[in-house]
């Protein structure tokens, strides 16, 4: 009970022993009944609270009450996130319960703002309780989708075409009405050692308007392999998918990414990834393109409360028969994350960037430009799940002007995803 010491200092030799010191005494000794007596008897106050609560936790933890402990350290986390005895405590506990992916969620809250050098040796113990996921997993989401139109959401009324104006009736708008966006991945992992494991996940999810026109269903396979450490992650995997429109056959796609994390200081984290793929449009080849995109990011934890990241991003898109659809892209992100109250967690981010296309629109005289913002924005509660699923709210609006009309354009829009309990 060292831990308790250092969570409740002070030279009480010469003093009478406190309810707190006989509890902590009968836990040390294995008298965890009288213990648990001490602590539901007694109300806890001040600077003794939270370490009783712990202990209490602890009660439950060694005489198999797993669902009461975890409980009752999520309530501690929730209104204290940075004691990391009760953080470590928790990982232990969803561990024993098979909990893979909530004890991963909390090793990973832990080694976010650690000395990884000097702590190397607890946190890795603590990842080989954890072990490698392995096994089936399956998840889902839900979301709204926003109303759009066959002029992207234009929030013009002309368009020039060959230097002279003309104006998008109301009439030629097609509007989509108000959807929505689901899906479900299944997946499976096996571990091949300690840290590392092969995976293929396969995905499918569908956008369903009340204009069917613009009904959009999608599949995905992807296969790779991941390498976790404490201090660096890398991940290989291929992508092949396949786009249908309305229920006929669009497009297919294949390609592949590769990504990595790496533990650069203490509190310190750099990341990046890049994507290739190469997709091709059934019975309109003139459409097919190849798509690169990178991307790179520094990340700053300052405590378990709060943490920032900026980072940027390239994308280059070729369409060999239809230049004017070519394009480069560049943008920079800038984020934060932090608790606000009750347990809710809100990660913010903004986006801005250009587009520029490399060819003439036709009919125009002009190549098209696009400068674009978006405000992102998504909220989680810690200890909150519904049949073993945890709900993250995403909210958004995104900006973009055009020096095409047609592309000039707002949105706003929100999604609610499911997730395994955290």
């Amino acid at each position: 009970m060292a831990v308790l010491l250092l969570l409740f200092p002070g030279d009480t030799s010469a003093q009478p022993q406190t309810a707190f010191q006989s509890a902590e005494a009968f836990v040390s000794s294995g008298n965890y009944a009288e213990a648990e007596v001490v602590l539901q008897s007694t109300r806890f106050q001040g600077a003794e609270a939270i370490p009783a609560a712990y202990l209490l936790a602890v009660v439950y933890a060694r005489t198999n009450r797993f669902d009461e402990a975890e409980k009752l350290l999520r309530e501690i986390l929730s209104r204290e996130p940075d004691i990391d005895a009760v953080r470590i405590e928790l990982i232990k506990i969803l561990a024993l319960q098979g909990k893979r992916q909530g004890a991963g969620y909390h090793l990973n809250r832990l080694t976010d703002t650690a000395d990884l050098a000097r702590d190397q040796d607890q946190l890795a113990q603590l990842s080989r309780r954890i072990g490698t996921t392995e096994g089936f997993s399956l998840s889902g989401y839900f979301s709204l989708a926003p109303s759009t139109n066959i002029n992207d959401g234009t929030s013009q009324s002309t368009v020039m075409i060959g230097g002279l104006p003309f104006v998008i009736a109301n009439s030629a708008r097609e509007h989509s009405g108000i959807g929505v966006r689901a899906g479900v991945v299944a997946g499976y992992s096996y571990s091949l050692s300690e840290n590392t494991s092969v995976y293929a996940s396969l995905s499918a999810g569908f956008s369903d308007y009340s204009n069917d026109q613009f009904d959009k269903q999608q599949g995905e396979l992807r296969a790779g392999v991941r390498h976790d450490q404490l201090r660096y992650s890398l991940q290989v995997e291929a992508i092949a998918d396949r786009h249908w429109h309305n229920q006929k056959a669009q497009s297919r796609g294949f390609g592949g990414r590769v990504s990595g994390k790496w533990n650069v200081a203490q509190g310190w984290w750099l990341s990046g990834e890049i994507i290739q793929m190469y997709r091709t449009f059934d019975g309109n080849p003139g459409a097919d393109a190849s798509t690169t995109r990178a991307t790179a990011s520094v990340r700053h934890a300052f405590s378990k409360r709060l943490a920032m990241s900026a980072g940027g991003s390239f994308e280059k898109e070729s369409v060999s028969a239809r230049p004017w659809n070519s394009y480069e892209s560049s943008s920079g992100t800038i984020g934060l994350e932090t608790p606000i109250a009750y347990g809710i967690r809100v990660k913010v981010a903004v986006t801005a960037g250009t587009r520029d296309y490399k060819d003439l629109f036709p009919g125009l005289r002009l190549a098209r430009r696009d400068q674009f913002w978006e405000v992102r924005g998504s909220f989680t509660k810690d200890n909150f799940q519904i049949a073993g699923f945890s709900p993250i709210i995403g909210v958004f609006h995104k900006r973009q002007h055009s020096n095409i009309a047609f592309y000039d354009y707002e949105s706003s829009g929100m999604d609610l995803t499911f997730t395994k309990a955290f």
